[in-house]
């Protein structure tokens, strides 16, 4: 038996290369993730068609978990970008996970609000001041990665899929060899 999940929030050819040939993944594809049905390659990077740019992992969830895809995701991803990061900008390259099964939205968001309170001060009594970076709303980090329901995924092109493969002089905001190395899943 396995499950899928989508995930967003960086170029997809980068987010298919960091999940390719990882322990327990069946397949990953670059895709549009719950966009309008026929969506064209250059309509969801305009974000015409709604929807995020991301990947489909199918996995096998005897041999890894949820929470080990959310950690490498969010190694490579920020979840505190309101849309996308290094040089994919656009609300359709937002941090996001897209789950189908209901026993997944549990652990997915205790794994967001973990995330959204990473790097706060515990809380004091009234007559201790910490220094608290989160004290100001201004220098506060505000989460903006997204959980929802997946309820479509129509694969990219096929030129668009393996493109790093196909193209490793391909520059690239994740530096896939250092990752290679710190990653042995």
């Amino acid at each position: 038996m396995t499950k899928r999940i989508c995930l967003s929030g960086a170029d997809m050819y980068e987010l298919e290369e960091v999940f390719r040939g990882r322990r327990g993944i069946v397949s990953v594809r670059t895709g549009y993730i719950n966009a309008a049905p026929q969506t064209a390659h250059e309509d969801a990077l305009t974000g015409a068609s709604g929807g995020r740019v991301g990947v489909e992992i199918v996995y096998d969830p005897k041999k890894t978990d949820i929470s080990q895809l959310l950690d490498l995701h969010f190694s490579v991803v920020t979840p505190y970008s309101i849309d996308g990061q290094g040089y994919v900008r656009g609300p359709m390259y937002r941090a996001g996970i897209f789950y189908e099964s209901a026993e997944d939205e549990p652990q997915i968001a205790l794994y967001l609000t973990f995330l959204a309170g990473k790097g706060r001060c515990p809380a004091t009594g009234e007559h201790l001041t910490l220094n608290d970076p989160n004290s100001s709303a201004a220098a506060r980090r505000v989460m903006h990665a997204t959980m929802e329901r997946l309820t479509s995924f129509q694969p990219a092109e096929e030129k668009h899929q393996g493109y790093l493969q196909r193209h490793p002089e391909a520059k690239t905001y994740i530096d896939l060899a250092r990752l290679r190395e710190l990653v042995k899943l």
